[in-house]
This record gives structure tokens, sequence and C-alpha cells, in this order.
């Protein structure tokens, strides 16, 4: 029997413990097993011969020892899953390998979440200014390790403890703010929108900053708990009515209007500015527009001098103080955003505003756009202007909160990694509230989102690009936190994981470097980061029998030091290297080995594709070091790539093969897809040879990876050859890569003609994308990869088919929903012109 069966907690047989400890049928049992490895009792029921007894006789007949396994993953019970690996006989070898690598990647999780969790309460108390008993983050880590309940229950603990001390002090604040409230005397801070900003500030657990305030003294450096909150707006109000209410003082007035009074007569001139948008479509309606908001927010600029954009209805002009705090300057230094006024009738925006930097729109007709990707246009919206004008103080900082939520990320973080670092700086503190800045105004999230960023990436602002440019897309469930621990946080969002890696991979520059910096991950230490050279070489030496190996890695160490991507101390023996730590190299060290593995031995193929091309065919080509044919691929489109074989036909020099492989990685680097249609003569390729070709290039590359080609045979496309190589070259690769660590990498490939279009489907079956990801985010998950050349190839690929467009068809490449019930990692889609015959 394999149904599972609940009973009662009522009087049963006692069973032996020494008999269920050699009982061959506990590996089928998962809490028979938890309480077998226990070293103490189980917290939920003592681990007595009783408790043994019915956790048997609630399961009856058991399950299959691997199911068991993964369900004692979802449960944190490690220990217990190591205890099946070693013992159970059931067990293949191919479920030990598949369950270790999975074990270690779940601790590597757990570890994580600890860490996470402790820095939070540090952080907590010491914005609350309470003390927190020490946390010691190895042993919980430790803990973690063996059973993650037994570390989330110190952690619980410890955040009861800091409630506890945190709710006194909140409720001495809370009584104290009434009191300046009641005090009709009282100047503020006791009633407005600063009561309204202590509240927050309590209810954020920012307690410090809340009792600062209540004194009467400078606030010191701000963060976004301490801005004054926007007034919440009923959805059943009309807008234009409670505009009315402001200008015609005459009018009646419905009682709840008294609270969106302007607070000074900037707001209500500001309202008047947007009223007369809605009678005259004029360059002096546009600019007394901007030089209301400009006022409003105290923008010491002179107002923008209004253009009209082509025959629109809009004026281009622009305003200052949107950026003009101390907390909000690092984030736009020239502080001034180009502002388009609309009139009547204006209900969109100019189509060459898509291209521009990020701006605001304004028009009386003119709403904010209802669906989720995110435009360098932000509306501001007559709903806006009435919930901003009430505000007396931190005008600033609400609007951009309404603006950067419609902004990409970018319009805050610039579009380099070097930009972020220079907008964060050197002050660790000026940094991680910055951070906070970020998160807030962009996001929504509060100190968890920030929290979680700061332990995936350690500040690496390379690493945090691209992990906000992964958020700005995903959606929040109503009452939670991005990454929250309810969702498992970032360590199981296998996407991010993903896009981080891609990131930190494309650093290396090369397989040998990429190989060098796996190998010193594995064997480094999980706290530290150091790892023995020697320790390094002789993990090389485990992972393959391949003479060169170490020689390779060893080149492969001095180029990651010469990067700075290692740190290098010691001599001879004593030689160590330091790989920076952060959350996502800690969840990596898990799969090190495995990767390195891989590495070693497409290196390996690639040594000995020379070694054949130099004896069997001396006058041949000769593949230059680090490329193999599959990744010839990638540079079918550029020049070089023709120049580069015929050098080697003739017996050119290393150092020339060298200088023509830079040309190459430039002229990539440089492409220009448009100039290339244009230069290049139209021509018909025939798919199903290229896509056998490219299979079996691609399989030798990924050796663990199947391809499923499925193609119709003489069907021609109107792409030139080189074209439709390098295209299909970067999406085979972003699949195959993906897949080739897992057990069962598949990717399946199926191209099928709907007339005029001919589609060709690739699916695998990887870990996918977000669910709710949209078609073009993910062409852009790694930015910073793809400045040097290594990631985006997604996007080069996108941008070179559509450079190649037909009277009849625009070529695209795109992310599709797939119903495979097994394929159910990306799936993408390229729509490519059919050949008229």
């Amino acid at each position: 029997m394999s149904q599972e069966n609940a009973v009662d907690d009522g009087p049963v047989v006692p069973i032996d413990r020494a008999l269920l400890e050699t009982w061959p049928g506990r590996f089928r049992f998962p809490d028979i097993l938890i309480r077998l490895v226990a070293a103490e009792p189980v917290p939920d029921r003592p681990a007595d011969a009783a408790g043994l007894a019915r956790a048997v006789l609630a399961r009856a007949g058991g399950r299959p020892p691997r199911a068991v396994c993964e369900e004692l993953l979802e449960r944190g019970e490690f220990d217990a899953v190591a205890y099946v690996r070693t013992d159970c006989p059931d067990l293949s070898t191919h479920d030990r390998e598949a369950l270790g690598r999975k074990l270690e990647a779940a601790r590597a999780a757990a570890g994580e979440d600890v860490r996470q969790r402790v820095r939070d309460l540090e952080r907590r108390a010491a914005a609350a200014g309470v003390t927190l008993d020490g946390l010691d983050v190895t042993a919980l880590a430790v803990r973690a390790r063996s059973r993650k309940t037994a570390a989330d229950s110190a952690l619980n603990a410890a955040e009861d403890a800091l409630a506890k001390r945190m709710e006194p002090v909140a409720v001495e604040l809370r009584a104290w703010l009434d009191r300046q409230t009641a005090d009709a005397t009282a100047p503020a801070p006791g009633g407005g929108p600063t009561a309204k900003r202590v509240r927050a500030l309590v209810q954020a657990g920012e307690l410090v900053a809340a009792r600062t305030l209540l004194k009467r003294e400078p606030l010191g450096s701000p963060i976004p708990e301490s801005a004054a909150p926007l007034p919440p707006w009923n959805p059943r109000w009309d807008p234009n009515r409670f505009l009315d209410y402001h200008l015609n003082p005459a009018a009646p007035r419905p009682p709840e209007f008294a609270s969106w009074e302007a607070a000074d007569s900037s707001g209500k001139d500001l309202l008047a500015a947007y009223d007369r948008l809605q009678k005259a479509d004029s360059t002096e309606a546009a600019e007394a527009f901007a030089g209301a908001l400009n006022c409003f927010l105290g923008g010491s600029g002179r107002s923008g001098v209004a253009r009209r954009v082509g025959t629109s209805r809009f004026h281009h002009t622009y305003f200052d103080g949107l950026f003009g705090t101390d907390a909000l300057s690092r984030l736009h230094p020239t502080g001034r955003v180009d502002l388009y006024v609309g009139g009547p009738g204006a209900t969109a925006v100019p189509e060459q505003l898509a291209e521009q930097a990020p701006h605001v729109a304004v028009a009386p007709e003119l709403t904010a756009q209802d669906y989720t990707d995110r435009q360098p246009t932000a509306v501001l919206s007559l709903r806006d202007l009435l919930r901003l004008v009430v505000l007396p103080t931190d005008r600033a900082a609400a609007l951009l909160g309404i603006l950067a939520r419609q902004w990409p990320v970018t319009a805050l973080i610039g579009d380099r990694a070097a930009d972020l670092a220079t907008i964060l700086g050197n002050d660790p503190d000026a940094a991680w509230r910055t951070l906070r800045w970020i998160t807030h105004l962009s996001l929504g999230g509060g100190h968890a989102v920030a929290q979680a960023m700061e332990n995936c990436t350690a500040m690496d602002p390379a690493l945090l690009r691209v992990m906000l440019r992964y958020a700005e897309h995903r959606p929040v469930s109503a009452g939670t936190e991005l990454w929250s621990g309810a969702y498992g946080g970032w360590q199981r969002d296998d996407a991010l994981v993903l896009a981080l890696q891609e990131e930190l991979v494309a650093r290396c520059g090369d397989a040998t470097a990429e190989a060098a910096w796996w190998a010193a991950l594995a064997v480094g230490d999980p706290a530290t980061g150091e790892a023995s050279t020697e320790d390094l070489l002789l993990l090389v030496e485990v992972c393959s029998d391949w003479p060169g190996a170490r020689e390779r890695v060893r080149a492969g160490l001095d180029a990651l030091v010469a990067r700075g991507l290692l740190a290098r101390a010691g001599e001879g023996a004593g030689e160590h290297v330091t790989v920076p730590r952060s959350g996502v190299v800690r969840m990596l060290r898990a799969v090190g080995e495995q990767q390195l593995t891989g590495l070693l031995a497409r290196l390996r193929h690639t040594r000995d594709e020379q070694d054949a091309g130099r004896s069997d065919a001396p006058d041949g080509p000769r593949p230059p070091a680090g490329w193999t044919a599959w990744e010839r691929n990638r540079f079918a489109s550029v020049p070089a790539l023709a120049r580069l074989t015929s050098a080697e036909r003739s017996g050119a020099t290393d150092d020339e093969l060298t200088a023509i492989i830079a040309e190459a990685e430039a002229e990539l680097r440089a492409l220009d897809p448009a100039a290339l249609a244009d230069s290049t003569e139209p021509s018909a390729t025939e798919l199903a040879p290229m896509l056998d070709l490219l299979a079996a290039q691609c399989h030798d590359q990924y050796p663990g990876t199947i391809l499923d080609v499925r193609c119709p045979p003489a069907l021609r496309v109107d792409v030139p050859e080189a074209v439709l190589r390098a295209v299909l070259y970067e999406v085979l690769d972003n699949a195959a890569r993906v897949v080739a660590g897992t057990d069962t990498g598949l990717v399946q490939v199926l191209a099928k003609t709907e007339s005029p279009e001919v589609l060709v489907e690739v699916q695998d079956s990887g870990p996918g994308l977000p669910t709710e990801s949209r078609g073009r985010r993910i062409f852009a998950l790694s930015a910073a990869g793809r400045e040097q050349g290594r990631s985006g190839g997604l996007y080069r690929a996108r941008q070179l088919l559509r450079a190649f467009a037909t009277p009849r068809v625009e070529p695209e490449l795109e992310v599709f929903e797939s119903a495979h019930p097994t394929l159910t990692g990306a799936a993408l889609r390229l729509v490519l012109p059919e050949h008229a015959q």
C-alpha cells in the first residue's frame, strides 16, 4: 500500500527504537527518519517509541526513498536526507548524486536565510535604539545545515524578544505624540503632517528617528520612512470636482474636503496652472505650469522655455527641484527633468518620446499606462497633484515616488554598474540609505527588500543592478515584501540566481578563468572566501584526469588576480586566494565542483580538437584558444571571422591570430544591425541543414545536453546565412547553457510554417523565467555582462532579426507561453520571413 492514512494520537503499541534503526523499510517514512537522526527530542512530538510508532502508522506502506528525500528537503530536514543518501540501498548512483547537489543547494539557501534574518534583526534593533542579545551567526548557520526548523526556532525567539523590547518604547512615543497633538497651544510637531511622519516611523520600527522628530531636533540623514506620506485617495471621488473646490472658494464643499486644502499658495498656483491647461493649448500655458511646478518643489533654477513638439499638442520644457534634497541628489546629479505639457485633446504622448531619457508628461486627458511595462514617460495626473498639494514638506520625495514607479529603475541607478557605484558612494552607511531610497521609490519596497539585496550582493554595484532591474517587473502580493521569507526569499528564485550567476561568470572573460573561479569558489572557506592555491589545484586533479588541467587553471587564477576578481596572498605552499563573498556567491559554492568538472571537460575537448587539427590537417584552420566550433557561430555576423579563417589557413602566427580575435570581439560589441542589413545582399537560407549542424556543434559543446530538432526539409527563410547562424547560436546557447548542469537537460527546437512566416520555437527543461515576466524584459537581464560582450546575446539576436524585415514580415524574437508538460523552462520563438518559392 502506498496510500497515506491519518491516525489518532490514541494509545498505540510501542515500537522498539533499536528495531527501527535496522529496519530496511525506514527509508520510506520521513517522520521516522527525522526522529532517528535527531540528536535532541523533536519539539513537536517526543522522540519516544510511541511517537515512532505513530510515524509509521501515519503513512501505511511508506513512499519511495527519492520522494521521501524530496519532501524532507522541502521541510528543511537536511540531516535526514544525508542519512538516506548514505545508508539507503534502494537509491541508484544517479539518484544519490542528484540528491547530493540538491542537498548542498538547500543547505546553502538555509544558511543565507540565517545570515539575512540576523542582519535584519541587528538593523531593526539599531533603528529602534534597543539592544539585541548576541546571535551567533556561525552557530545558527551550522544548525540550519542540519535542520532548518532548529535555526528558525532560535531566530523566531530572538525576533519575539526584540518585539517585546520595542513595544514599550513605541507605546511611550505614541503617548507622547498624543499629548502634543491634544495640546492646542503646542507648535508643530504635534499635529498635521509631522504627526503622520512620526506615526509612520513608529509603525516602521524607526523609533530613534521618531523620538528625534518629537524632540524637534534635526533628523540627520533622512530615510524613506521619515518622509511625509501621501494621503490616500478614495476612488469614488472625482478629481475635477475637487479641483473646482480649490479654485472656487464660493462653491459648496463636502466635509471630507477640509483635510484636502492646499498647504500653501504654491500648491494653489500649481492647481490653477493645471486648470489653465484644460482651456488653452499654448506656449504660455505650458511655461506657466512648468514654473508653478518648479516653485512648488522649491527649485532654484529658472523656469524652462516651452517649445512645441512637432505637430503634436505637447510642448517641451523642464523643471528643477525633484532631486533637490540631500537624500535624493545622488540619484540625479543635474536635478533637471524634462517636462512635456499638453493641452485640450492631448491623449497620447508623441512616439519619439519613447527614445528619450526619463521624463514627465502632464495633460488633462492623459492617463497613466495601465500595464506593467515601464516606459521613459511618467504621467503626472490631476489626482496626483491633489494629493501632493496638501504636503507642506517632503514634496520632492512624494512626487518622485509617483514618477519612479512608472520609469525604468535605470532612471535612478544609471545605465552602467559604474553609474550605480558612483551613486552609492564609498561610505557603507550612506550606500545603505541610498539603496533604501531606490527600493522605496522605484519598487515600493521597504527595509526588508533592501536587506535582501544587501545580503545577496554584498552591495556589489553590478550585482545590485541585475537585482534591481529584475525586481522592477516582479509584482508583490498585497501585504508581503519582495523576496520575503513567506515566498522563500531570493535564494529560491531560480531565474534571479541564474541571472546573477551569469553576471559573475561574465566577469571572468574566458573559459579558463571561469574554471579557476569555480575552483576557488568550491574549495574556499564559506565564511571568508579564502582558498589555498594548492587545495584548489588538487580539486582540479580530482575533477579531471586531463594532464593539462592544472596548468590551465593556474593560468586562469593569474588572469583573475590581474582583473581584480581574486585577491592573492602568501607564497609557495602557503599561497592562497580570496573570492569576494556575497550571498549569491555562497549559494553558488554548492555547484562549484560540478561547474568546474563540466568546464574542464569542455577545455579538454577544445584542446583535443586543436591537437587533431594540427596532426591530421596541418594546412587547415587552427581553432584559436578558447574558441570551439560552436563558439565561432557567435561571430558569424562580423567580418573578422572571415579574416581569422583566412589567417589560419595561411599559417599566421599566434600573435596575429590573437590580434584578429581581439578585432572580432570589438566588432561584435560595435555591431550595428541596421548598417549590416544595408550592406548585405538579400539571400535565402535553408533552415533544416543549419539546425542539424548547430545541434551537432552544440552537443559537442555541452555533452550532457540533448537537442530535439524538428524541422521540415526544404524550408527556407529570407535571412542571410551568417545572420541566421548568429541568431540561432545565441538562442540555442542560452538554452543549452542553462540545462547543461541538470540531470536530464533537453532542448527542443520546433520549426513550422505559418505563411508568410516561419516560426522556430525553442523550449528547454531548465528553471525557466518567472511566470510574471513579460516578453522583452529577459533580453536585458544582465546589462553589465552585455557590456563585456559575454551576456546580452538574446538582445543582440533580437536586434539582428529586426534589422532584416521584409515587406510582408517583421522578424522578431519573443517569449511565448508554452503548455508543454515537461519542457517548463524558457520558451522563445523566432518569427522569420518565409522565402517565396
